[in-house]
């Protein structure tokens, strides 16, 4: 056996260890072998990786930097499916990182490419994948719902795809932003069918707070949204996650508390979460200021909750989700009337 052959190995069997900085490190190595001996294709493959590791660690800059390098790589330009992974990955780490109009724009791009070949079904869906979820965090919802029918039909035809669960669970995630809550609920339930925590505890945990996320975004306080907290909290427990992954969790609950009416609680959480809002990306540090300006609109003084709401509004701003700096608006204008 090779010796770049048994670090593929190794490096896919840490991937699925969920050892993702072990997995970067044997892929770095698989790279600098494939360099050596002049194998372009086997660098690619390997550098693609080192950025899904990356990604994977919630390094969205550095994964995007990988990316970039592989954008420009003449494999790429050569190939359609290559050039629609690499942009691919490219939205999802630029969204990751709140550059949200960025993302959209290399989603598109990923999309395009994708289509012009038709017979790479899982790469067609994945990015599709990606525009949708970059539309939606855009707050182009109905962008989002279109492309959510094209992504649907290629789930008809192409049932058993790799990725049909994240698919179903991004068309439910839009379905409930626009409050279209039967066919959000539908499409969950979809995805939880192809989702398994055997195979994944990792995604499993992940689907299900996108899922609260979603419920809550749509107004959903019912039990079943806190049994997906709950069981995110559960599955994030065993699997550990990054420091990222638990903060944006935590955000979720607090999100639930201010939802519930648990303002106090709420306050405590949120204060804990801004101080590590270097760790998230900009919108959704931005939710996180706009969640502790309504629960703090909820005491007297008020310019505690105005100045939280005004950075949410300035960081969604920063992130192009203009729709979600509107709302952050008009909760400051209905503030500032109110005290008159």
């Amino acid at each position: 056996m090779s010796h770049r052959l048994l670090l593929e190995l190794r490096a896919r069997d840490a991937w699925d260890q969920r050892d993702y900085a072990g997995s970067q490190g044997l892929a770095e190595q698989m790279a600098a072998s494939a360099l050596d001996d002049g194998d372009d294709f086997a660098w690619w493959n390997a550098t693609f990786l080192v950025s899904e590791c990356l990604r994977k660690q919630g390094l969205m800059n550095e994964s995007r930097v990988v990316a970039d390098e592989l954008a420009t790589h003449p494999l790429t330009s050569q190939s359609k499916a290559l050039s629609a992974r690499v942009h691919t990955l490219r939205a999802f780490a630029l969204q990751g990182s709140g550059d949200l109009s960025a993302a959209v724009a290399d989603a598109r791009r990923a999309v395009e490419d994708a289509r012009l070949e038709p017979d790479q079904y899982t790469i067609v869906i994945e990015s599709q994948n990606a525009l949708v979820a970059a539309l939606a965090e855009s707050g182009l919802l109905e962008e989002a719902w279109t492309e959510c029918g094209g992504l649907a039909e290629l789930l008809e035809t192409n049932p058993d795809v790799k990725y049909s669960g994240q698919s179903y669970w991004a068309i439910g995630n839009v379905a409930f932003l626009l409050k279209h809550i039967d066919e959000g609920v539908h499409h969950h339930q979809l995805a939880a069918r192809s989702l398994s925590p055997t195979n994944d505890l990792d995604l499993w945990a992940r689907f299900n707070h996108g899922s609260a996320q979603f419920r809550l975004a749509a107004g959903i306080t019912a039990p079943e949204t806190l049994e997906c907290i709950e069981r995110a909290e559960l599955a994030i427990s065993i699997v550990g996650g990054t420091e990222r992954d638990r903060l944006e969790l935590r955000l979720t609950r607090a999100q639930w508390s201010v939802l519930t009416g648990q303002f106090d609680t709420a306050v405590e959480q949120l204060r804990a979460i801004v101080e590590s809002k270097d760790l998230l990306a900009s919108h959704v540090a931005a939710q996180a200021y706009l969640l502790l300006g309504q629960a703090l609109a909820t005491r007297a003084p008020k310019p505690e909750a105005l100045s939280n709401l005004e950075e949410s509004e300035r960081l969604f701003l920063q992130s192009g989700a203009q729709d979600r700096a509107l709302t952050a608006r008009t909760l400051i204008d209905e503030l500032e009337s109110s005290q008159g």
